[in-house]
């Protein structure tokens, strides 16, 4: 359950920075829709947190024998490409997005599910606010690796970092669900009755009125889903809502803690901002797990019988 210390304000990045007793490395782990023109590690290289920022690549950092989109790396793969980036074990770790609250989320659901220490990881709510209230000329001369100054000396590598050698047990199965597992729980007529599916696209994408970025990849939704797009958890500010609206969004669509909770979205990437905003709320106690494939597999796999559209 991700408590209230892990999501952390722009107001205390500084007391963080200075609180923990391991090293502290900042990820950058920003990442953009193929139809939007950003690149996040060109943002990144132009500024980042701080002197110990690494920029975590979830479109490197995946299986590749996979034709979807970013799915979880086989062990061998996260240790490697984490290893590469010199983060270790008893690192803190916390995760930002430049564009606000909207990948984040997702890299760190992948270091919980690699078996980093749940306690060791958090997530800045947010780097823009930040960035905009801060400004680099408050800390132009912080340089120590400890100040959460912007960094914005060009670099070229994504980490600072010497390599490590990072190991990961296995991968947490509590936390995620398969399209075999999700296609028989719809089968059997379990989603809404034993199990609760939130989908976090954009509600034209779930009712199939808009088309999805991907060309050619059918709108619509899994039977029974709840339609929750994931910027209804997010304030006018790209921070989370506080803790009281998550609650009243996730009632309103009748979303309780009676049965286990499984989040989807387009590739897997904001299920997660629904997976830490469930937690904020104290939702979640029979487990959250996410579809990694999410609608870009449902689509392309399951049943027409199972792609609903309400037009």
């Amino acid at each position: 359950m991700l408590k209230s210390s892990n999501l952390i304000s722009p107001s205390q990045l500084a007391s963080f920075f200075k609180s923990t007793n391991s090293r502290l490395v900042a990820v950058d782990a920003s990442w953009y829709m193929p139809n939007v023109p950003d690149n996040g590690f060109l943002k990144y290289r132009q500024v980042r947190l701080g002197a110990n920022s690494v920029f975590f690549d979830i479109d490197l950092v995946k299986d590749d024998s996979s034709h979807f989109p970013h799915m979880l790396p086989s062990v061998e793969k996260f240790n490697k490409e984490v290893s590469d980036l010199g983060i270790t074990k008893e690192d803190t770790l916390l995760f930002y997005d430049q564009q606000g609250i909207f990948s984040a989320p997702r890299a760190l659901w992948m270091f919980e599910i690699f078996g980093h220490d749940p306690a060791k990881l958090a997530i800045l709510n947010t780097f823009p606010n930040y960035s905009q209230t801060i400004g680099e000329s408050t800390f132009a001369s912080k340089v120590q690796d400890d100040i959460p100054y912007l960094n914005t000396k060009p670099v070229t590598s994504p980490t600072p970092f010497q390599k490590s050698d990072y190991k990961s047990s296995g991968i947490d199965g509590s936390k995620i669900i398969s399209y075999e597992e999700l296609l028989y729980l719809v089968e059997a007529d379990q989603i809404g009755t034993h199990f609760t599916l939130i989908d976090a696209r954009g509600s034209s994408r779930f009712t199939g009125e808009s088309p999805e970025p991907r060309p050619g990849l059918s709108s619509g939704h899994v039977p029974k889903a709840i339609s929750l797009p994931f910027t209804e958890l997010i304030a006018s500010d790209g921070s989370y809502l506080s803790q009281s609206a998550l609650v009243s969004q996730f009632e309103s669509r009748k979303i309780d803690d009676s049965k286990p909770i499984i989040v989807m979205c387009g590739t897997g990437v904001t299920a997660c901002v629904l997976r830490t905003g469930l937690q904020r709320a104290g939702l979640g106690s029979k487990g959250i797990k996410v579809y990694d494939g999410s609608w870009t597999e449902w689509a392309q796999r399951a049943p027409k019988k199972f792609i609903v559209k309400d037009i």
